[in-house]
């Protein structure tokens, strides 16, 4: 099971429990406020339309009440003299000067018109035998155009007294015509029925430039467009005189009531139609446009939400770490004791709670298995230490030392050299080992007890084994444990250099490594190396923890580099002991670490 910690699970409950409410509020805040935008913009554009509608209504209604007064309304010239009136002298009259005198009388009428409404380019009669006057500073009519034929004319005369509205575009037969409207009625007289003639206004297209004055600016443009799909008037101005895309046209013409309101990708799209004109205003308003612009409240909620998650995530961290920093640190702590160090530990500040109730205990637990292994272990050593001594008593050391003293006399006498350094070596070596008081001795001890071994293998092996010694001086009156070097010269002389074709190499190095101040030994032969597997076999015995098995009993696996090792191990700590290199055929390194100073 994978492990995960304290610290990693109380983060994760405190960010689930403080950011989840704050995603949901924010989701449920977020759409809430996204549907009450969309139904105020469905509103607004309804109320856009509607007051569109309305615009063009009173602007065809003002056209209306033109049209139907201004045959009615007295000239200048008499109070009794109508438009109708003036009309009929028209109608029967070829002479310049009555046409000019009949344009004089309606001059005063057509004037304030054209004053009073500054989208009117001109106001135009026209006879029935084709007969016509015109008043306008920018809209004259060509010369003797006749407008029979044209279409407009044949639809007013068809309307039968209604008002006609023309499409929007540039009129041929007015000169300098720009793009504009034209609104038509055929006059009757109001007793007769005679048919008078026809009233004309060309408009521009100004006039319905205040339509859009209620809409949203520059997020929202309307056109007007008649039941054939031709845009009759663009807000934008730059769709006059084209047509409505395909599937907007079928969408109007399918319409089943009079409005219709639909949602393409961001526009908002609102038709309403003019049954009575055949027109239709269409309204479009881009939801993105206004997001972006008034939409600040939702962009408001979601600041608001990330600040707040940021902002108890980052509590979630210094809480999480707070409550399990003392946590960690006595796992920590608990980690280093498995090396046999019993390492008590305070917390800072001190605290009354459960945190600081399970460091007391710890301290008080670890106190307690150190004093039980110090007991335990100083009892087996004081068991050995009888043992040794019982063992002491048991030999006489001064028999054996005169025993070895007198053959040294003798090979002297009989000049026999080699006998006599065996001996005296050996003598020195057994009066070393039996010395019992202290485990800790000068290296330079050490290092004599390992000449006298040498002196003793020499005299064997002769040329075959070149001893080499490089020690620092500082190294030798260094106090360390002893007998930790002569077992390993033995194994490298015994398992090195015994086996090895010709001379070999023995050398034995001890100096003061410069960064740790620690006291470093090296043993290297040249002779024929370890192989890989036994290599291996040997690095696993030296990680075994050292056993104690009782007085006189030994594992079979026991080397004498594992004892070695594991006495430093038991003295020191496990950050000293051995270390091994070898490679077959090569030869093999063993550097043994102790520390400068012993406590």
């Amino acid at each position: 099971m994978k492990f995960v910690s304290i610290k990693t699970k109380l983060f994760l409950a405190l960010v689930l429990v403080s950011v989840i409410p704050i995603v949901i509020v924010t989701y449920n805040s977020y759409q809430s406020y996204t549907d009450l935008v969309n139904q105020q913009t469905s509103l607004v554009a309804s109320n856009t339309v509607h007051n569109t509608v309305q615009g063009i209504e009173d602007i065809f209604g003002n056209i209306e009440r033109i049209s139907l007064t201004i045959q009615q309304q007295s000239s200048s010239a008499t109070a009794y003299s109508t438009v109708s009136d003036e009309l009929k002298k028209l109608a029967v009259t070829s002479d310049s000067y009555d046409i000019f005198i009949i344009q004089n009388k309606l001059k005063l009428i057509f004037e304030n018109l054209l004053l009073s409404y500054d989208y009117i380019n001109g106001i135009y009669l026209f006879s029935p035998d084709g007969k016509n006057i015109s008043y306008g500073s920018t809209a004259e009519l060509q010369v003797d155009y006749v407008p029979f034929q044209d279409d407009w004319y044949q639809k007013t005369i068809a309307s039968k007294g209604q008002l006609y509205i023309g499409d929007p575009g540039v009129k041929p037969y007015i000169i300098n015509s720009e793009p504009s409207i034209l609104f038509s009625r055929a006059l009757y007289d109001m007793k007769t029925q005679e048919f008078l003639g026809v009233f004309m206004l060309d408009c521009s297209l100004d006039i319905f430039k205040g339509l859009n004055q209620d809409a949203v600016p520059n997020m929202s443009y309307f056109v007007l467009a008649n039941d054939e799909g031709n845009i009759i008037y663009d807000s934008t101005g730059k769709n006059i005189d084209t047509r409505l895309p395909e599937t907007l046209t079928r969408r109007t013409m399918a319409m089943q009531s009079n409005e219709l309101e639909f949602y393409s990708g961001d526009i908002l799209t609102v038709i309403q139609r003019l049954p009575v004109y055949h027109w239709s205003v269409i309204a479009n308003i881009s939801l993105s446009e206004l997001y972006e612009k008034y939409g600040i409240s939702r962009k408001l909620i979601v600041y608001i939400s990330l600040t707040c998650a940021v902002i108890f995530i980052l509590l979630s961290v210094l809480l999480s770490n707070w409550i399990t920093k003392p946590i960690t640190h006595l796992a920590k702590i608990m980690r280093k004791n498995k090396s046999q160090k019993f390492i008590t530990t305070d917390i800072e500040p001190q605290r009354t709670d459960e945190i600081g109730f399970l460091y007391n205990e710890y301290n008080k637990m670890m106190k307690d298995i150190d004093t039980f292994v110090r007991e335990s272990y100083q009892n087996k050593i004081l068991t050995m230490d009888s043992q040794m001594k019982a063992l002491e008593a048991q030999i006489n050391s001064h028999f054996l030392y005169n025993t070895l003293e007198s053959i040294n006399s003798i090979a002297e006498i009989e000049e026999v050299d080699s006998i006599a350094v065996m001996t005296k070596s050996l003598g020195d070596m057994f009066r070393y080992s039996i010395k019992t008081d202290s485990e800790l001795v000068p290296a330079r001890d050490e290092l004599q007890h390992v000449d006298n071994y040498m002196s003793i293998q020499q005299i064997r092996y002769g040329s075959k084994i070149c001893y080499v010694k490089e020690i620092e001086p500082a190294v030798l009156e260094a106090k360390i444990l002893k007998l930790i070097l002569q077992p390993l010269v033995e194994n490298a002389v015994y398992h090195g250099l015994e086996n090895k074709k010709g001379s070999g190499l023995l050398l034995l190095k001890g100096f003061l490594e410069p960064d740790t101040g620690r006291i470093i030994f090296e043993i290297h032969d040249d002779g024929i190396g370890i192989s890989a597997e036994r290599l291996k076999e040997i690095h696993e015995l030296l990680e075994q923890p050292p056993e104690f098995l009782g007085l006189g009993h030994r594992s079979r696996q026991s080397i004498g580099i594992k004892n070695v090792h594991s006495r430093v191990a038991l003295y020191y700590g496990s950050d000293f002991g051995l270390a091994i290199a070898s490679e077959p055929d090569t030869g093999t390194t063993i550097t043994l670490t102790l520390p400068s100073k012993n406590t």
